[in-house]
């Protein structure tokens, strides 16, 4: 059946500055302020029969296996209902429900027949992209269908989802520096009004993170408990005595059905932030709630298609411009593949080690070239990086400080293998390959943790070969695997000396000490070598062959 959403408590309505003003009406809850309050990238309507201005009321998850209830006026959320013949079979049940829409995953085109099915039964047909998860769209329904409108003019002017011009618009209303931050204490927005700021403020800018001992004295003091269990405004004034400088602070948890999305930090500059202050925050914090799921869907379901786009370009599926264009690449600009080894594994701790290096890639990608796209998969993070090719070894600098970063933060001990920069997108799939094979390379021998395809290219090219011995292992036969076998069976030495030899290039004394022999007696294993298994060492062809046969019989051999 379709479950009814709960949606949270409204802000209170604010006071109207004109008494002589009368009361206005709540605002109408339609399609259209629905569609308009979350991003671009959530929904679109495909169909509209009654218009976009038709009322709307609670969000209701359909469960296919229960029969329909009441859904009046409800958008229902079509989970499980993925193929057009399912779809039509519940815009017909939906035909006399009264319910206003419908919403669907599909990427690309729906079908024709299930638009005009929509159509003929008077249901608004929207669709959300795959990569959004129904759980985080049923909580942006809900929030967004419930948010109070904004109470102040600086509020309202503040495009939805630019959580710059809200934290502007909050340090306007509210009298004080304002930063907005994640659940993780990272800085995701900052006011740029002329209020005082103290050193902590001043370091948490310029880090983008709130200082790490900030954060432990925060946590000591009881702040974050305080701030997470409650939805009142929080004064922080306890380091006053500690720190010079140090200036008051007011803060408040963001939240969304329930959802911890962040927070709001004030400081107290000039003028005391008193009980109207906290009063203005507080109403703050639920016109804040929708702007920071907008900007997270935004960037979850932007980061998701620019990823699935990265993957097809990287695996050869696409080498037009619907890549080019999703990734948001020049053309004029050269790109190389970097590879960073996560680890393998299809457990939970591997999958989410993996989405959390591909966030830390990505940070770090896009603050040093905005158009570097990134996706992880299979126990491995891309990243498609433009390459200035006045300064090539950048990318060896932003590897290295992803894998000492990575090491830092999630205590992971990564890889990095950079592929060759590539003139369009045709020779994308090459450079990961390459970057891959790095990868191969460093994992053998962990005394690097960065290289690129041209510091170990010998490497790579045997590593290669490796891998088609293994596809033909008839080109391991021959001499050289008759030596391995009387090594095997007779407790004979015959492997390791022709190794020292191809080893030492042909250099007897040092050949013979490899192996701890006298030279003379290393001479004589050599020759009854060329003897018995007929191994001409004078013929170029036939010393490759067996010094590549060497190799591939493995160290321990």
């Amino acid at each position: 059946m379709a479950k009814k959403a709960v949606a949270p408590k409204k802000a209170s309505a604010p006071k109207k500055a004109v008494a002589s003003t009368p009361v206005d009406e709540p605002a109408r809850r339609t399609l259209r302020v629905l569609v308009e309050r979350l991003h671009p990238a959530v929904l679109d309507v495909v169909a509209a029969p009654r218009g976009l201005d038709l009322d709307v009321g609670d969000a209701f998850i359909l469960d296919p296996a229960e029969p329909l209830p009441g859904v009046r006026d409800g958008i229902v959320l079509a989970i499980g209902v993925d193929s057009d013949r399912a779809r039509l079979a519940l815009l017909r049940g939906l035909a006399d429900s009264g319910a206003a829409g419908v919403i669907v995953k599909h990427a690309g085109a729906l079908g024709d027949d299930v638009v005009a099915a929509a159509e003929d039964v008077g249901l608004a047909l929207l669709v959300a992209p795959p990569a959004l998860a129904w759980g985080q769209l049923y909580t942006l329904l809900v929030t967004a269908a419930s948010a109070a409108p904004a109470s102040t003019p600086e509020l309202s002017e503040a495009p939805l989802g630019d959580l710059f011009a809200l934290a502007n618009a909050v340090a306007a209303m509210v009298g004080g520096a304002t930063t907005i931050e994640d659940p993780h204490n990272r800085v995701l927005a900052y006011s740029s009004l002329e209020h005082p700021i103290d050193q902590p403020r001043e370091r948490t800018i310029l880090g983008r993170q709130v200082p790490a001992d900030w954060i432990q004295r925060l946590h000591d003091a009881g702040v974050f408990r305080r701030l997470w269990q409650t939805d009142e405004v929080v004064r922080i004034a306890d380091f006053l005595g500690d720190e010079p400088g140090y200036l008051s602070r007011l803060a408040v948890a963001v939240r969304a059905g329930g959802e911890l999305l962040g927070s709001i930090w004030v400081i107290e500059g000039l003028q005391p932030l008193g009980s109207e202050a906290e009063k203005t925050l507080r109403q703050a914090a639920d016109i804040a709630a929708l702007h920071l799921l907008r900007h997270r869907t935004a960037s979850d379901v932007e980061r998701r298609q620019r990823a699935e786009a990265l993957l097809a370009v990287l695996e050869g599926n696409d080498r037009g411009n619907r890549g080019r264009d999703a990734l948001g690449l020049d053309p004029s600009q050269p790109v190389a593949v970097l590879a960073f080894h996560v680890g393998a594994g299809a457990d939970a701790a591997a999958v989410i080690n993996a989405h959390r290096v591909a966030d830390l890639v990505a940070v770090y990608c896009e603050s040093y070239r905005r158009q570097a796209a990134c996706a992880p998969s299979a126990g491995r993070v891309y990243a498609l990086v433009p390459v200035d090719p006045d300064h090539p070894d950048q990318l060896v600098s932003l590897g290295q400080a992803i894998v000492d970063r990575t090491g830092q933060a999630l205590r992971l001990g990564l890889r990095a293998g950079v592929g060759s920069a590539v003139e369009g997108l045709d020779g994308v799939s090459q450079s990961r390959r390459e970057a891959d094979d790095v990868l191969d390379v460093l994992l053998a021998g962990p005394e690097r943790a960065v290289a690129t395809i041209g510091s170990v290219r010998p490497q790579v090219v045997l590593h290669r070969l490796a891998q088609i011995v293994k596809e033909h292992p008839e080109l391991t036969t021959g001499k050289i695997a008759a030596l391995a076998e009387q090594d095997a069976s007779k407790g004979a030495a015959w492997v390791p000396t022709l190794r020292a030899y191809f080893d030492a290039f042909g250099d007897m004394a040092s050949a013979a000490a490899a192996v701890n022999v006298h030279p003379n007696t290393f001479r004589y294993r050599l020759r009854r070598i060329t003897e018995v298994f007929a191994l001409d060492l004078a013929d170029p062809d036939e010393r490759l062959v067996a010094e590549l046969q060497l190799r591939f019989l493995g160290p321990e051999r």
